[in-house]
């Protein structure tokens, strides 16, 4: 039996299943037996999310809650070396960094922290601030691998020691531009948007949160750079279900979206998470552009209610392109001829041959 596309979502959102979701999901797990349900979730890698419905709905109850278990305390884990972190960075006094996205996400709406799946942790940091973030992490004993865009470098990851309990493949991610993109300039200022002295303290550690309204504006925009649909597809969303438990200001989401010229990218990502994740997004936000329909019908399927298949190429470029907010001809300008330091900081030229490999690598 092949699965159908649109049993990870149900998976994902795991309670307030309708009756007949449920025994969507039941025929599914009678007919294909434990073994390949599970290696389904885990090729998915959304073993937690799947261990959660199984058990809230009584299916399999025991297997399935020792797996939630793992994860419990695997994420557990996380938090104690991430707390050790930003006792680290604040000794070093690091001022301009927070956990974002995903784990921010969790931790911020207080969700169960079994419900993380990811190898690695991303944090924001203001560049200005990176030799201090270096020597923190030299502290601890990680090692570090640098991440460019051409020769300007966008991030860096750290590996902590293995004599550390915690997951094999866990990292920590501290990107220096929010929501840079490997092939094209960052269309945001982080400090535009993101007031530093209201920084949130997780519970009683020093692990660091952003405001919310500038995780949520942060978790749309990055649902927007993978192209709606590009890996992690379907799991982008769970940001967007956890971060809709918070209060936020969505009058201020729009005036940044105006200011940044990126309100189609909001509306598609709220739209979308509404449809997936049957989250309760407001029209403010899902209709705050008449191109959203546009960018949907490449990265959606209504008649199932799942995302297409992962655009690649051209596809990401046209994607792109129908994202600007001033229209086709400006997106295709601004993504083709971006700004010149930027060009210069990548490609360590503003002429005709930089602009050329830049063409080149865009739409390849």
């Amino acid at each position: 039996m092949e699965i159908p596309n649109n049993f990870c979502s149900l998976l994902i959102r795991g309670t307030d299943l309708t009756n007949e979701e449920l025994e969507h999901i039941k025929n599914i797990y009678n007919r294909l037996g434990r073994t390949n349900i599970y290696n389904f979730v885990k090729n998915k890698k959304i073993i937690p999310f799947a261990a959660n419905t199984f058990v809230n709905y009584d299916m399999d109850k025991d297997f399935w809650h020792a797996l939630l278990d793992d994860y419990r305390k695997r994420n557990s884990s996380i938090i104690v070396f991430l707390n050790k972190v930003y006792t680290t960075l604040k000794q070093e006094d690091v001022c301009k960094m927070f956990v974002s996205e995903n784990f921010g996400a969790l931790l911020e709406s207080n969700c169960d922290i079994a419900l993380f799946a990811s190898g690695d942790v991303d944090n924001y940091a203001d560049p200005s601030e990176k030799g201090k973030i270096y020597r923190a992490f030299e502290k601890i004993g990680c090692s570090r691998k640098e991440r460019f865009s051409g020769n300007h470098q966008i991030a860096a990851e750290f590996f902590p020691s293995k004599t550390e309990n915690l997951p094999k493949e866990l990292y920590i991610s501290v990107d220096f531009y929010p929501l840079a993109r490997l092939k094209l300039p960052c269309f945001v200022n982080a400090d535009d948007f993101i007031d530093w002295n209201k920084t949130i303290r997780y519970a009683d550690t020093n692990i660091i949160l952003p405001p919310a309204d500038a995780l949520m504006y942060i978790c749309m925009l990055h649902i927007s750079l993978h192209s709606f649909s590009r890996a992690p597809d379907i799991r982008l969303y769970i940001d967007l279900l956890n971060m809709e438990k918070l209060t936020v200001n969505y009058d201020k989401l729009i005036e940044w979206a105006k200011r940044d010229e990126t309100c189609t990218r909001l509306a598609v990502a709220a739209d979308l998470a509404n449809a997936l994740m049957k989250t309760d997004y407001p029209k403010a936000i899902t209709d705050l552009s008449m191109r959203r329909d546009k960018v949907k019908k490449f990265v959606y399927d209504e008649a199932i209610n799942d995302l297409l298949y992962e655009p690649k190429g051209f596809e990401i470029f046209r994607i792109e392109i129908l994202c600007d907010d001033l229209g086709v001809l400006h997106g295709i300008k601004k993504i083709l001829f971006p700004d010149l330091e930027w060009m210069y900081e990548v490609y360590g030229s503003k002429g005709f041959l930089a602009h050329i490999r830049h063409s080149l690598k865009v739409i390849k």
